[in-house]
């Protein structure tokens, strides 16, 4: 998915530029290559990701929430200026938290947890793609290895963050039921966090390359985080949306998710003849054309229904109750409406229990 974009303006980037105009090239960057514009991000702030492709998606972000404070450590050992280093260590205050409990990697925890994955499991890094590992790896190390300027300079994708965090957010509450404002609250302090560290990017990159040498370097070190970040979604969109691609060592549908209690009918206990059935929000049947076969489709998971199932299903309003849905098709089958309601019971108890079916 890694587009091929145009390089900065070779006349431009011969010539000393000013300071405004170094900003403008910078944000010119950002404006073509951030990772706002992927498809993959489309789809996720779209609401056309499954829950599951979301739950990649989380999975996968920590690795790299994991390693913004190792890669702030790294920028910060190369700082002799101690009033640069009291500035910079913010940043990894900011994600590794005063104490236990507090900070951004907390945060994105919470995050993680609140799509259903077990927190030991996000811990453990097991099932991040190796294209993950690579390329939030790669980033640590350009930044442990080319100059500071460039170190920092490669931090200006901040300058874009509240753009993609406040669509971020909007489209994910409005788009998925399993989002709530607690789940996504990572991003309410990088709001603020972003535009200051931003800040003080933009100004140290614009004082300190003075050369058109300098400026062409940080312009290449903030398009080489633009591409680590683009890449990260690359591997998530061709592992997760493209049928087929996931990889081996990679996390699968129903790995590292927290234990759930059995769902039961609203009122505890069984599905009772009186009960009246219906879909949760967000699960629905279907007649799948290539298999010729209805199908239940819920957020992360899909059900295929036999015929017994399907003339079931669809009497299932929530207004009928299983004794009326019995009598109906005791009558359309010729059949003893005691004898079907007692099959219906029991699907429909194992439905209940795969959290597709309430009443």
């Amino acid at each position: 998915m890694n587009a091929v974009f145009p390089t900065p303006d070779t006349a431009a980037s011969e010539r000393l530029l000013s300071p405004d105009e170094l900003e403008a090239a910078l944000r010119d960057i950002g404006a073509r290559r951030y990772h706002i514009l992927h498809p993959f991000h489309r789809l996720l702030h779209d609401g056309k990701l499954s829950k599951d492709q979301v739950r990649a998606w989380a999975l996968n972000r920590y690795y790299y929430q994991a390693m913004i404070p190792v890669k702030d450590a790294a920028v910060l050992a190369r700082m002799t200026d101690a009033s640069l280093r009291r500035i910079w260590r913010q940043r990894i205050v900011d994600h590794d938290g005063d104490h236990p409990g507090d900070g951004g990697i907390e945060r994105w925890l919470k995050l993680a947890e609140g799509v259903g994955f077990d927190r030991d499991y996000v811990l453990s890094t097991r099932g991040i793609l190796s294209a993950t590992k690579f390329s939030v790896e790669a980033y640590v190390h350009f930044v442990s290895e080319k100059s500071l300027l460039e170190a920092i300079a490669s931090s200006l994708t901040e300058m874009f963050s509240p753009t993609i965090i406040s669509e971020r957010v909007a489209g994910m509450l409005k788009n998925y039921d399993f989002i709530t404002k607690e789940t996504l609250a990572y991003f309410d302090k990088r709001l603020t966090q972003a535009p200051r560290d931003a800040d003080f990017a933009l100004d140290y990159v614009k004082t300190h390359a003075t050369t058109p040498e300098l400026q062409r370097q940080a312009m290449a070190a903030l398009t080489f985080k633009c591409n680590v970040l683009w890449t990260q979604l690359d591997a998530l969109y061709f592992a997760y949306v493209a049928p087929g691609m996931i990889p081996p060592d990679a996390w699968r549908p129903g790995e590292g998710l927290a234990a759930e209690a059995p769902a039961r009918s609203a009122a505890g206990g069984r599905m009772a003849p009186g009960d009246c059935p219906r879909l949760p929000r967000g699960v629905r049947m279907r007649y799948d054309e290539t298999r010729s076969k209805h199908v239940l489709l819920a957020p992360e998971r899909t059900f295929d229904l036999d015929d017994n199932a399907v003339a079931v299903l669809k009497l299932v309003d929530g207004n009928r109750s299983v004794a009326a849905i019995a009598n109906e098709l005791g009558s359309v089958y010729a059949a003893d409406p005691r004898a079907i309601e007692a099959d219906i019971l029991v699907m429909l108890d194992g439905l209940a229990e795969k959290r597709v079916l309430e009443r």
